[in-house]
């Protein structure tokens, strides 16, 4: 696995369902929780560029989802009700009572649905380009036809594990698809190859459990009403896979929201912009 920054210290929790990895940074302040996505995503992939930011006057806790990253093997299903449940298994274990959570893409829909069953753990939101805003997915009935067929699963954890060119073009055409270059590319793409050979599908238990036939089983939206926290969402204005225009509907319906824009910015901003992104953030827990 690639190395953390300097700075950020790694660690291990046992639970009954397996071991979840987890990195944390900085000694004083209010706690903040970076929760990433699916995919070949993991804690170091999501959020390299913003823990030392967050790290500054902030206690910082990244844990690995269950079955990415170090967080595996683990028994049971990864899936948003489960999610929910190890964060509440992994804030009590940190002695947090309560925290401010900025989750990314399935990441977000975690935090959102941990918020509303715990509001009096959350001191505040920020979800980028989060899933689970949605009814339907764009050309929902061939991705519920895909994703039930395992595709690109396996095939395609073994060819980006084993090609970086392949990660790189990835990257390009579906996750980082602003039109700017990213100064950073060869690395991430590193980090996607590290994270593909420790892996035996793309597909999480997130994304197959969250698609059905006629529409999405996970679909905070109606009740987003409910929350009564401080929240920001911040979206890539060209994000492939969420469309901007599942973040606008949900700063309609939170009471108190923000929504923030990444220009010509694809479903990473957090690693494609990181400088934007990362200003957005401190905005917001300077703020809450």
């Amino acid at each position: 696995m690639t190395a953390p920054p300097q700075g950020v210290e790694v660690d291990h929790v046992q639970f009954p369902a397996g071991r979840i990895r987890f990195h944390r940074a900085g000694s004083a302040g209010p706690a903040v929780v970076l929760l990433h996505g699916g995919g070949l995503s993991n804690g170091l992939v999501a959020w390299r560029s913003t823990i030392p930011v967050l790290a500054e006057d902030h206690r910082v806790f990244v844990p690995d989802l269950p079955k990415q990253g170090a967080s595996q093997p683990w028994h049971g299903r990864a899936n948003q009700r489960n999610l929910e449940e190890v964060l509440r298994w992994l804030l009590d274990h940190w002695e947090i009572k309560q925290a401010v959570l900025l989750g990314h893409s399935i990441g977000g829909s975690v935090a959102t649905g941990f918020a509303l069953r715990h509001p009096e753990r959350v001191q505040g939101l920020v979800l980028a380009d989060s899933e689970g805003l949605q009814a339907r997915v764009d050309k929902h009935p061939l991705r519920y036809t895909l994703t039930r067929a395992g595709f690109p699963g396996a095939v395609g954890a073994k060819l980006v594990g084993t090609n970086k060119g392949v990660a790189k073009q990835v990257l390009m055409h579906h996750i980082l698809t602003g039109s700017r270059p990213v100064t950073d590319l060869d690395a991430i793409a590193e980090e996607v190859r590290d994270e593909a050979k420790h892996r035996s599908t793309l597909l999480t238990e997130w994304e197959t459990d969250s698609l059905g036939p006629r529409g999405t089983t996970t679909n905070h939206l109606p009740r987003l009403g409910q929350l009564r926290c401080p929240t920001m969402l911040i979206h890539g204005e060209k994000d492939a896979i969420v469309p901007l225009a599942s973040s606008q509907a949900a700063a309609t319906a939170l009471p108190q929201a923000r929504l923030r824009v990444v220009r010509d910015t694809g479903h990473w901003p957090n690693r494609e912009r990181p400088n934007e992104f990362n200003a957005f953030v401190r905005e917001f827990v300077n703020n809450h």
